[in-house]
């Protein structure tokens, strides 16, 4: 009969080979015998642990320390379990005690480091990894830990470098090749990138991160079919997974598809309600359909409020800010944006026009491909934070360690967003603005900056937990491309037939707007259609499309399908063969309608209920254009057939328009400038009065501050926004 001793290497031997149910059997055996050996109480926790199963690998680990507290193993595997749990505290004791009692044990070291890594705290996972590679130089995982947190802080030759060190040592080291394939795509080498995706399935074709990966590579480089693919492959996989459902959805919403693109959004949420992103998307997703009403939508962002910001609430702490209502005010943008991107183009006449006298401003940038356009709109903002990296928590920390006085949101709910550091109320007035056409759903959002078009008193106010500011001359403010060439004389001078384009996202394309756009050829059967975005270098994107204009009666060969052109002078130049532009509905376009106008082409907008679908109306009408605007669908069509039918007044149009724009105040960049400064300084003296007399009250009941309440809103208190929501 085998001894102890032998069992628990013949168990081992076992364990060490993969053959873990027979490990399990001899472990069992051996406490059978001996309840209390610590060994094989220890090793079978670990067999539990690498079985996912965590909550009981726990407890059987803790007995065999309470049995032999000494051992660093023990320790280490405890924190493993631990991290397994998401108790990430209790996982760095434990991998601290193994260090206490072994400083040379490296895969404590690498579990440290990968606790650290899942708080995104990458400065102390980057030190933990390295200190595990002095130890032992060829551990390939802690070179591929110690390559993320590079990556994660911008480091990325040197992480680089390392995916392909361990690569080298093992060539089939799958999540490396993984790792490496998303940092060359982030890097912008995308063939490379593909080639060690392949590899990684061809090492393991059930890798999800590969084939979730490979799919976003796909969607990014507009190949949507492909993608679409490899996201029903890993729902094949593993059906009910969050993140593939989130991304099928966002390829659905952007090829106009809003009703399967929401069914695929809830399918994420229900599947990992923890998973903000896919609820966020939700949110914007509602916009693209006139199926949602704005008291639906209201309702939605409520809920999100509820499962992701409220928690947050307890965060929230007054304020230290000089409540002196003259001072010099900070001012904090936030936005993931500041890049070539629309939000950057509106952002950047403020940020060149604010008056540095009375205001100093701090750019919060959460960009993950910086480009030229983010260079020059760092050298106009008096300090500069660079958000990568940084977790949402570490983020409103920093805006409050800033002294900001007012932090200003570019972006809500769309990509890349800061709304959980909003959650936690770093600065004492907070605003809404520009990136996001709806409310945000936060308690700690105090203002959204809009105007009386898009956003008419009454309606709009009961659906919103911000206070609405409409400034007086509309809330975007316009820079023409340096790169637009002049507007030529009208095509349909020479082609005979008038030419209608949409240069709108497709997510804003529904079934419905293709409806209204095939009424309107249908009527003038010699007139063509131009439809350009980037998803259209898709073949089986195009064949979609052309399939809905051919459902309402439509050939093919009457709508030209463009894709992305990389040179904005090539873009613009495309409006020289367009006669009218249609916006899309509910939700309009901004930038499309403004760059067509500067290029004299007139855009025919309709006006529906809510913001997202009064943009046109505020463009047009800040230009004096408000007739370019229908009330309804039917109206919109025969607007739209009646101007096609009147050349002479599409000349008239385009022959003014850039002059119409120069003299408006949509291209007025110092005077919307000092409009918004206006609301800011409107913003922070009612803060300033609200603290002023809360610090009088406290002292007239000789309260001390620190038992003083978590600070409210202070355009309005916290119980009106209650009420009202």
């Amino acid at each position: 009969m085998a001894t102890i001793g032998e069992a628990l290497n013949q168990a081992l031997d076992h364990h060490r080979a993969g053959r873990l149910a027979e490990a399990e059997a001899l472990y069992r055996n051996i406490l059978a015998t001996r309840a209390d050996h610590p060994d094989a109480t220890h090793l079978l926790g670990v067999i539990r642990y690498q079985q996912g199963r965590h909550g009981e690998a726990v407890p059987l680990i803790e007995k065999a320390i309470a049995l032999n507290p000494k051992s660093a193993a023990y320790h280490k595997n405890l924190g493993s379990a631990y991290q397994g749990l998401g108790r990430t505290e209790d996982a760095i004791r434990h991998h601290k005690e193994a260090l206490r009692l072994d400083a040379r044990y490296h895969e404590a070291h690498h579990g440290l480091a990968e606790c650290h890594r899942s708080r995104d705290e990458h400065a102390q996972a980057a030190a933990a990894y390295r200190r595990a590679l002095e130890i032992a130089p060829d551990f390939i995982h802690s070179m591929n830990g110690l390559a993320i947190s590079l990556a994660a802080v911008g480091n990325h030759e040197e992480a680089e470098k390392l995916y392909r060190r361990a690569i080298g040592i093992k060539s089939d080291f799958a999540e490396a090749h993984v790792n490496l394939a998303n940092l060359l795509k982030l890097r912008g080498r995308r063939k490379e990138a593909e080639a060690h995706f392949e590899k990684a399935l061809a090492l393991q074709p059930r890798s999800l991160p590969a084939l979730v990966n490979l799919g976003n590579l796909y969607k990014d480089e507009g190949r949507i079919a492909e993608a679409i693919g490899k996201y029903k492959d890993v729902l094949a996989l593993q059906p009910g997974f969050a993140p593939a459902h989130n991304n099928l959805a966002n390829l659905y919403k952007d090829r106009g598809e809003s009703a399967e693109a929401l069914e695929q959004f809830r399918l994420a949420i229900r599947s990992d309600p923890t998973l903000v992103d896919a609820h966020s998307n939700l949110l914007l997703g509602l916009h693209y359909t006139a199926e949602a009403t704005p008291e639906e939508i209201y309702r939605e962002h409520l809920a999100w409020a509820r499962a992701h910001a409220d928690p947050l609430q307890g965060e929230h702490r007054l304020h230290a800010n000089d409540p002196d209502p003259e001072r010099r005010i900070r001012i904090g943008y936030v936005s993931p944006d500041f890049r070539r991107h629309p939000v950057a183009y509106f952002m950047e006449p403020v940020l060149e026009n604010h008056d540095r006298a009375r205001f100093e401003i701090v750019c919060y940038a959460n960009v993950e491909r910086p480009d030229p356009v983010t260079k020059r709109l760092r050298e106009k903002a008096d300090l500069w934070r660079d958000l990568r990296g940084v977790r949402d928590d570490q983020a409103a920390a920093l805006a409050r360690r800033d002294g900001i006085d007012i932090l200003v949101d570019l972006a809500g709910h769309t990509a890349f967003s800061r709304m959980r550091m909003f959650a936690r109320k770093p600065a004492p007035v907070q605003v809404s603005w520009l990136g996001y056409p709806n409310t945000t759903g936060l308690a700690a959002m105090d203002y959204r900056l809009s105007d009386t078009y898009a956003d008419p008193p009454g309606p709009a106010d009961r659906l919103h937990t911000e206070r609405i500011v409409r400034l007086p001359h509309g809330f975007h403010c316009f820079r023409p491309p340096a790169e637009a060439p002049e507007p030529g004389p009208l095509p349909m001078a020479a082609t005979g037939h008038p030419t209608f384009a949409s240069f709108n996202m497709l997510s804003k394309v529904t079934k419905e707007v293709v409806a209204a756009w095939s009424r309107i050829l249908a009527a003038l059967p010699e007139a063509r259609f131009v439809l350009k975005a980037p998803p259209l270098a898709d073949a089986e994107t195009r064949a979609h499309f052309a399939r809905l204009f051919e459902a309402e009666g439509i050939a093919a060969e009457r709508v030209e399908m463009l894709g992305y052109l990389p040179d904005p002078a090539d873009h613009l130049a495309l409006y020289n063969r367009i006669d009218l532009a249609l916006d899309t509905f509910p939700y309009n376009g901004a930038t499309t309608t403004c760059e067509a106008l500067w290029m004299g082409v007139p855009v025919v907008s309709f006006a529906g209920a809510n913001h997202v679908a009064r943009v046109g109306l505020s463009l047009l009408s800040n230009l004096g254009l408000d007739e370019l605007v229908a009330r309804d669908a039917d109206g919109y069509v025969e607007l739209a057939r009646a101007l096609a039918r009147t050349p002479d007044r599409i000349a008239g149009l385009r022959g003014g328009l850039r002059a119409r724009m120069n003299a408006a105040s949509l291209l007025d960049g110092p005077g919307f400038t000092r409009d918004l400064e206006a609301a800011y300084r409107t913003m922070w003296e009612s803060w300033c009065a609200w603290r002023v007399a809360l610090r009088a009250a406290q002292s007239a009941q000789s309260a001390p501050a620190e038992s003083a309440p978590a600070e409210s809103a202070p355009a309005e208190s916290a119980s009106s926004k209650s009420a009202r929501t």
